[in-house]
């Protein structure tokens, strides 16, 4: 074919236009790019809705869990929001035409010292509220199956994002301090804000609110006793509330929460640098500072027939060691008992440095724990901080004072003897200053009779004696309280000693403060029930109960009863000064005795039935025990042809005039599958009959003549 033919052949194709498939081809093109357009525009449209319901949905989840940290108090409640109230559940509400379901699933998690982790069963009976919430609440709408999950405080773990439900999970602490919840509100400053806690305070006499000035006060609950009676072991514990008052009503400020603990342990003593334990927890005036880990004798929980937090004790309550924030000048940052006679400590060794602990022997004696798996005995004082247990520095008990029964039950009788409180720890407060070293020659808290001018407390001597009679007073509960003061490191004293002169809470780096007593460590704790009470004379004209110590303070102590005889009683109160005060069992140190807090109270008894007539054979002595987990404190007495008193450390006893055979039964002893007996190595006591049962007793001979080294010693099996 020529090249002519060939152009004119194209030229004519292109004149006849597309063909009819090509046609449809087009079409068929545009339509499916016109459905993919418009299925694009109702997929944004779709994602838009789903985008939006998400966040909705996430605003909702957010709200609710700002809602439940805005709890004001912990029981639950019909009225108030309450940590109780925290529960799973659901609810439905409807936001933007579209209808929520919001659900909770909430778990409740308690601390376990020995683990130091947290876990879902309750790690004691006592334990009323959990330390915290875990809470999952999930906001879903419509029907889809898919979902966004946020993980708070635990991970950040996250799936596809998709509709139909978003997921949050949080933590509520049963802590309604200051930064337990803040809800963001357009009209302060730093558009956050603390919501306010009502408190109710105590009921006089038990609890008595201390004013510290600019209508804030200060009180202690009354200790609780908690007896673990497989080894007869004590934890006891109170609170320590900082409160505000109004013409409103009460406002919580601030709560310190403590246990004091009797254990059993065993000696450790480090071989590497990773063993040892923690620094004392101390008050800075702020919060309390957890202290630091250091190498250092330590100890374990001899075993777990005790409180759980005796693993906490035997560990940490040691000294010795170099930490990095220990001061030579401050021993209260790292020793336990600032105030100890420097003779109680090692001086060299693998123990240098830390204060002598002591076990008992088969006599019942004290001994010193010195080597690698000795056991000794211990008593710490607890901290709450950050909800986590710790061991503080031991208590201190600065005053003890006694009153009869109807002292404070009126507003005026607590002013009183709040102005004394307060008075007596400023004044002590200024004698410590700012100097250094001041553990070495502490001052000491001023008695209320040497207060200028002087405070009488009622029954504080014969001439206001409390009569009691026939028809009248025959019973009252009489009631004692001991003033603690912490030791008051460098840190803390600077922040005091600012406020003294002047200074304003942000000044002195302690905001919302107005003066130093806000801060000064001080408790005035309710230790009616823990003070062992004796009468002189025995048991007539007045007695006076003193029962071991049972949980809860459901035993009898301090209960002045008129019995026979007319004249005076002298009624004493003894607590130990330090952590065994709290918790009433027995002595862990030579020092005991010189640690005991006296207070005597005076009654009257008008009773003219004769009391018997008494000898002056006078009979004394010690009771202890040399068996594991028997506590010589818990062992009670009465006695036949003689009047007996039970004393913190033993026992005393006056013989009716012309008695023949007067006996002494010793009772309330016990451990499971062993045979126990009290034993004397006074061989004019000789034991007279003994039982094995829950209830032990033993019942010896008293001697006719005076004799005071009459010691009782609990021995297993024979003696």
């Amino acid at each position: 074919m020529s090249e002519d033919t060939s152009m004119k052949a194209r030229t004519r194709k292109q004149a006849d236009g597309f063909t009819l498939i090509e046609v449809l081809v087009g079409i068929v093109v545009f339509a499916i790019g016109m459905m993919a357009l418009a299925q694009l525009q109702g997929q944004l449209a779709k994602s838009s809705g789903e985008s939006n319901a998400r966040t909705v949905a996430t605003n909702l989840a957010e709200e609710t869990i700002e809602s439940l940290r805005t709890f004001r108090q912990l029981q639950a409640s019909n009225d108030v929001a309450a940590f109780g109230n925290i529960v799973s559940g659901t609810r439905s509400e409807s936001r933007g035409g579209i209808e929520y379901s919001i659900t909770s699933n909430v778990t409740d998690y308690y601390y376990n010292p020995a683990t130091e982790a947290f876990q879902t069963e309750k790690t004691n009976s006592d334990v009323i509220f959990p330390d915290l919430k875990r809470v999952e609440l999930t906001a879903s709408w419509g029907t889809g199956d898919a979902s966004q999950s946020f993980q708070i405080d635990e991970s950040n773990s996250t799936t596809a994002l998709g509709t139909g439900s978003v997921t949050l999970v949080d933590l509520i602490s049963s802590y309604t301090t200051t930064t337990a919840a803040k809800v963001a509100l357009n009209n302060y400053a730093d558009g956050l804000y603390s919501p306010p806690v009502s408190y109710n305070p105590g009921q006089n006499p038990d609890i008595v609110s201390i004013q510290l000035g600019q209508n804030k006060f200060k009180e202690s609950t009354t200790p609780l006793p908690d007896v673990i009676r497989t080894d007869e072991l004590v934890e006891t514990r109170f609170d320590v509330v900082t409160y505000s008052q109004s013409d409103s009503g009460s406002t919580f400020l601030r709560r310190e929460e403590f246990r004091a603990v009797s254990c059993e342990c065993t000696l450790q003593i480090p071989e590497t640098a990773n063993e040892g334990g923690l620094r004392p927890t101390i008050w800075n005036g702020r919060d309390y500072t957890e202290g630091e880990f250091v190498s250092k004798p330590f100890g374990t929980s001899a075993n777990n027939q005790q409180s759980i937090y005796c693993d906490i004790c035997c560990r940490d309550h040691h000294d010795g060691g170099t930490g990095a924030n220990d001061e030579p000048g401050d021993p209260g940052r790292s020793r336990y008992d600032p105030f100890r006679n420097s003779a109680g400590y090692y001086g060299e060794g693998s123990l240098a440095g830390d204060h002598f602990h002591y076990g008992r022997d088969n006599s019942g004696e004290l001994v010193l724990a010195q080597n690698d798996g000795d056991a000794y005995l211990e008593a710490c004082r607890l901290v709450r901080k950050d909800g986590f247990w710790r061991a503080g520095q031991n208590l201190r008990q600065e005053g003890l004072n006694s009153f009869p029964g109807d002292y404070l039950d009126e507003e005026s009788e607590v002013g009183e003897y709040s102005n004394y409180v307060t008075e007596a720890v400023s004044a002590y407060e200024a004698a410590v200053g700012s100097t250094n070293n001041y553990e070495q020659s502490p001052p000491a808290l001023t008695p209320a009779a040497a207060m200028s001018p002087a405070v009488a407390f009622p029954a504080s001597t014969y001439e206001l004696a409390t009569e009691m009679a026939d028809g009248a007073l025959v019973e009252q509960q009489l009631r004692t309280r001991g003033i603690y003061l912490d030791y008051l490191t460098d840190e803390l004293r600077a922040r005091i000693n600012c406020l003294d002169l002047g200074g304003s809470g942000n000044d002195c780096e302690v905001p919302d403060v107005n003066s130093a007593l806000e801060i000064i460590p001080f408790y005035d704790v309710q230790l009616t029930w823990l003070a062992r009470w004796t009468e002189t004379p025995n048991n007539n004209p007045i007695d006076v109960t003193n029962q071991a110590i049972a949980d809860d303070n459901s035993h009898s102590r301090g209960v002045a009863t008129l019995e026979l005889g007319f004249g005076y009683s002298t009624i004493d109160a003894e607590v130990h000064s330090g952590n065994l005060g709290l918790t009433g069992t027995d002595p862990i140190d030579a020092a005991y005795s010189s640690e005991l807090a006296h207070y005597p109270l005076y009654a009257l008894a008008v009773e003219y039935s004769p009391p018997p007539a008494l000898s002056n054979v006078v009979i004394s002595g010690t009771i202890t025990s040399s068996v594991p987990g028997v506590r010589a404190s818990d062992v009670e007495i009465e006695a036949t042809g003689a009047q007996c008193d039970r004393t913190s450390t033993g026992f005393e006893c006056t013989l009716l005039a012309g008695a023949t055979s007067p006996r002494l039964k010793i009772y309330n002893y016990f451990k499971v599958n062993t045979n126990l007996l009290g034993c004397s190595a006074n061989g004019t006591m000789t034991i007279h009959g003994s039982e094995v049962s829950t209830n032990n007793w033993t019942r010896f001979n008293l001697p006719l003549s005076s004799r005071s080294d009459a010691n009782i010693v609990i021995k297993a099996n024979n003696c």
